[in-house]
C-alpha cells in the first residue's frame, strides 16, 4: 500500500506503509530471543526475566509510534540493550550502597560470630569443571567494558550481523568491528587459564 507524504516545499513523496503484525504475534515470536539477549547482557536469570517484561512493557507502549525503518527484532534488541545499560548501571549503584552499609555494620559490630558453610555435595568433576568454565566466561564477559560487552553479546552469542549491531547500537559497522576485536582479546587474556587445561 502506498501513501503520499508533503515534505515543507510542498512536493509530495510517495512512502510505503508497513503493516505491522499484531504485538501478541511479536511477544511470542520475539520472547525468548530477547530473554536469552537479557541473560547474556545481565549473567543473572531473574534479573534477564525481569528486564524481558521491561521490554516488551515498553514495547507495548511505543508500538503505535513504531514505524517499521527497522526490523522489528532490531527495535526490539535496541530496547533490551537499552534497558540492560540502565539497569547494569543501578545494580551497580545498588552494590556499592550495600557496601557502604556491611563496612559501617562491621564498625559498629565488635565481636561476629563465625561464618558457618553449608555441607554440600560435590558433583562429578566434569560437571564442576563446566560450571566453573560457565561462570569463568559469564564473569568475563561481566567485566568488559559495555560497549565491548553488548557487542559481543549481540554478535557471538545472539549470531547478529555487524550491520545489525551498528543500527542497534548507533554507530558504525568499524566501530563495531573494534568493539568486538577488543572484547575477544580480553576474554582470550582472562580465559587462557581454562582454555590450557
Amino acid at each position: 500500500m502506498k501513501a503520499v507524504r508533503r515534505d515543507r516545499k510542498g512536493t509530495s513523496q510517495p512512502t510505503v506503509s508497513i503493516t505491522k503484525p499484531p504485538f501478541e504475534e511479536v511477544v511470542e515470536r520475539y520472547y525468548d530471543k530477547v530473554l536469552n539477549l537479557a541473560f547474556r547482557l545481565m549473567g543473572d536469570r531473574e534479573e534477564a526475566h525481569d528486564l524481558a517484561q521491561e521490554v516488551f512493557i515498553h514495547a507495548f507502549q511505543a508500538y503505535d509510534r513504531f514505524r517499521g525503518e527497522a526490523e522489528v527484532f532490531t527495535w526490539l534488541y535496541r530496547i533490551t540493550v537499552n534497558l540492560a545499560k540502565n539497569r547494569y548501571k543501578q545494580l551497580q549503584r545498588e552494590r556499592e550502597h550495600r557496601w557502604e552499609i556491611l563496612e559501617e555494620m562491621d564498625e559498629e559490630e565488635e565481636e561476629t560470630e563465625p561464618f558457618e558453610w553449608e555441607d554440600t555435595k560435590l558433583s562429578p568433576e566434569t560437571l564442576l569443571e563446566q560450571k566453573e568454565l560457565a561462570e569463568a566466561i559469564q564473569k568475563a564477559i561481566d567485566e568488559l567494558p559495555e560497549d565491548q560487552r553488548v557487542t559481543l553479546v549481540l554478535r557471538d552469542i545472539e549470531g547478529l550481523s555487524y550491520q545489525e549491531i551498528a543500527r542497534i547500537q548507533g554507530c558504525s559497522v568499524e566501530a563495531v568491528k573494534s568493539r568486538l576485536f577488543r572484547a575477544r582479546s580480553a576474554l582470550r587474556k582472562k580465559l587462557k587459564p581454562f582454555l590450557e587445561r
